[in-house]
Parts: structure tokens; C-alpha cells; sequence
């Protein structure tokens, strides 16, 4: 036994190193194997929804944290620039309208009884339009004369500096067309370059004309196509857009928008089947048109005679006709009348009395001598303490059922006179 323990003992000695390099080397690859496990998962794995599990004792979160969502900022609303309302002056060079047609030479001057005899028929109605090139214009004649509507220029876009600016002969125009039973329209002359220029024409539009009773079509009227003009040498896209972000506009504020062109420009520089849904004024000077598409009013003539207009003046037919006035959008504000809630308070001064009266007869008394509704009445024949009565002896103070009140003093007597 001794021997075999010896013999154990040599043999461990002899190969301790061989023993100990074979544990690390098992160590080391269990390590490896470990790792190379770790790494493929890591490869492998799917990315895993956060989400919480809770319960009243134990709430679980996966370990993988979800992206956190970034909300954008919220958009800022673009600013309308305010709307400022400035009076052209009569002999302004910007102002550069002019009624153009290509299609027919002026037609010969017309008068409103030829134009009535010619195509006044049920449905339609007869009116002419008008701006500061018309001078001063006596509206009675006018309207005597068997004129039922006006479409007159509220305001214009500068030739050169495009500065909006109202016609200087509007207020005046619109307010006498109106007073004499006159329905009425409007147009803009515009020099719009781009839908938001087209846009702040038909806010300046629609701000001017809102306290006028507008019956008849606003008019988006655009004439300036030369390459020299401002709003010139732009494409039939551009005219179009610009055109409908106008009528657009004023159709959402209530009124009927209407589109004006000659033939030529109506061809050439806007896409006509985007107006469908909208009204087409029709410039075409002949007694006879040769426009074979759809149209609402037509202006017949740019050689009018007309009783109280000393300028040749538009001559239109419309093909529809209204018997009623429509109501303004924003009607000017009335005077105030004085109401219980609005009506100023007087304040009075009273002196101290401290005397007994009666009533008369059968008195209104109320809480405040600026009430006009009265808190109560006091029988005739009352006796009551009177603690003071007004500078101006309208009014006495009086105690009643315990509290102060106001009587009118001729409603009462000296108890000394009883």
C-alpha cells in the first residue's frame, strides 16, 4: 500500500505540468464556444418591441428601449400683411387701364335706348361699367335714362410700382349708384405677377366693398400681357392661376365671382375650361359676337351714350338679372342707442335731510335713480324717513322695509303738511 502511494505520488509529480495545461486548454474552449454563442444571437436576433406589462404587483419592461419619436413643430400660420386702403390720385400714372378688342373695330356710339331695344328681353338686364375715366357722373340721369346695374372699379394694382390703390371716384360712385336703385357690381384691374399678389387684390376687393350692398358679379379684369408691362411675359398656367386664386377668394367671402376677357386674351393667355364654374364677361365690341363659347354678360360697346355720363361709357347686357338688392357683408354700424346697459349714468349730489314724509299717492322706488326699471311700489298715505334729497330736488333718499332706495320727490309730501 505504502508502495502504491509512492508510486501515485511520483507519477503526479512527473506530469503536473501536463495536467495543468490540459484544464486551461478545456478552459479555453469552453470560453471560445461561450463567445462564438453570444455573437451569433447578437447577429441573429430581431429587434423587439418595447412595450409595458403592468399588473397591481409587478410591472416588466423588455430590455430593448424603443426609438423615441421626435414630433415636429407645429406649422406657423403665414401672416397676412394688413390690408391698407389708400386713395389713388385722379391723374395718376400708374393707372394704366385700357379696354382692349382685336376682334372688331369700336363699335359706333350707342345709346342705351338702341341697346335696351336690341337685347332687353325677360331674364336679362342692362348696365354699364365705370372708373375714375368716366369723370364726375350724375347717377339720377342715369338711372332715369333705364340703367339697371353698374359694375364699377373699387381699385386697381399700379403699372409700375404695384402699389394697390382705390379708384378715386369709387366711394362716390357706388354710394350715388345706390342711392338712386342702381344694383351694383365691381371690378379690380389687376397687374397681379403671382396667386398671392392675385390673392391680396381680392382681399383689398373684398375690404373695400363690404359695406355696399354688392348684387352684381365681382370682376377680376386683366389686360397687361406685353413683355414690357409689369405682369407681362408670363405663361397661360401663371394668368390662370392667378386669375382663379382671385375669384376664389371672393367667392368665399360670400360674393359671385366673374371672369372678364376679350376674345383674344381669353384664348391666348388663359386655359378657359378652369372658368367653368364661374360667370365669363364677355368684351367684344360688334352687334354681333363671334365667340361661340359660353358667357354671362357681354360688353357690347366701349362707345356708349348715356344721359348724366359726359364720356363715351361701356355699354353691357347681362343674361341674368336680379330683382332683389343683396345685403352688404358688413353693414356700417348704426349709432348706438342708448340702452338700460349702455346708457351713461348721471351722477347726483344730495344733501342731508333727516325728515319724515308721506306719499301722495300709490310711488315707484327704485334701487338706483339711474334705473329705469323700477324694485317696487310704495302705497299711498306711507309715512317714511327721508335721509336726503338731490341738489336738483328730482330725487329723495329714502329708508324703506329696512334698506336704502331712491322715490321722485313729487311723489311726496311733508308728514308736517298731513
Amino acid at each position: 500500500m505504502e508502495k502504491m502511494k509512492k508510486e501515485i505520488k511520483n507519477f503526479s509529480t512527473r506530469h503536473k505540468i501536463q495536467i495543468i495545461l490540459i484544464v486551461l486548454a478545456f478552459a479555453l474552449t469552453i470560453e471560445i464556444a461561450s463567445i462564438s454563442y453570444i455573437v451569433y444571437i447578437k447577429k441573429h436576433e430581431k429587434p423587439l418591441t418595447v412595450y409595458e406589462t403592468s399588473t397591481k404587483f409587478l410591472t416588466i419592461y423588455n430590455t430593448e428601449v424603443k426609438p423615441e419619436e421626435v414630433t415636429p413643430p407645429p406649422e406657423e400660420p403665414i401672416e397676412e400683411k394688413p390690408i391698407v386702403i389708400k386713395k389713388a390720385p385722379i391723374d395718376d400714372k400708374e393707372d394704366n387701364e385700357k379696354k382692349q378688342n382685336t376682334e372688331a373695330t369700336p363699335a359706333k356710339e350707342t345709346t342705351i335706348e338702341e341697346a335696351k331695344s336690341l337685347y332687353e328681353t325677360d331674364g336679362t338686364s342692362i348696365g354699364i361699367d365705370v372708373s375714375k375715366w368716366n369723370k364726375t357722373i350724375n347717377w339720377q340721369e342715369v338711372a332715369e335714362s333705364g340703367v339697371e346695374f353698374a359694375i364699377i372699379r373699387c381699385g386697381y394694382r399700379g403699372y409700375g410700382s404695384g402699389e394697390i390703390v382705390m379708384d378715386p371716384y369709387f366711394d362716390k360712385n357706388i354710394d350715388e349708384a345706390i342711392k338712386n336703385g342702381i344694383k351694383v357690381g365691381v371690378y379690380f384691374y389687376s397687374a397681379a405677377i403671382n396667386e398671392a399678389e392675385a390673392i391680396e387684390e381680392a382681399r383689398f376687393t373684398t375690404e373695400v366693398i363690404k359695406k355696399y350692398k354688392i348684387t352684381y358679379p365681382v370682376v377680376y379684369d386683366m389686360e397687361e400681357f406685353g413683355s414690357n408691362a409689369r405682369c407681362g411675359g408670363k405663361d397661360k398656367t401663371t394668368y390662370t392661376n392667378n386669375a382663379l386664386a382671385f375669384l376664389n377668394y371672393v367667392k368665399s367671402k360670400g360674393y359671385t365671382p366673374m371672369m372678364y376677357a376679350n376674345i383674344t386674351d381669353y384664348k391666348n393667355h388663359f386655359d378657359s375650361s378652369k372658368f367653368s364654374n364661374m360667370k365669363f364677361w364677355l368684351a367684344n365690341y360688334a352687334t354681333k359676337t363671334s365667340y361661340t363659347g359660353k358667357y354671362h354678360m357681354w360688353q357690347h360697346s366701349n362707345n356708349g351714350s348715356v344721359p348724366g355720363i359726359s364720356t363715351a361709357v361701356d355699354l353691357n347686357i347681362a343674361y341674368f338679372k336680379f330683382t332683389d338688392e343683396a345685403p352688404a357683408k358688413q353693414p356700417v354700424s348704426q349709432p348706438e342707442i342708448a340702452t338700460p346697459e349702455n346708457k351713461e349714468k348721471i351722477t347726483l349730489t344730495f344733501k342731508e335731510t333727516n325728515d319724515t314724509v308721506r306719499t301722495i299717492s300709490q310711488a315707484d322706488y327704485f334701487n338706483d335713480y339711474n334705473d329705469t326699471e323700477k324694485a317696487g311700489v310704495i302705497a299711498a298715505n306711507s309715512v317714511i324717513y327721508r335721509k336726503g334729497i338731490s341738489e336738483d330736488g328730482s330725487w329723495s333718499k329714502v329708508l324703506f322695509d329696512g334698506k336704502e332706495i331712491y322715490i321722485k320727490t313729487a311723489s311726496l309730501t311733508p308728514e308736517t303738511q298731513n
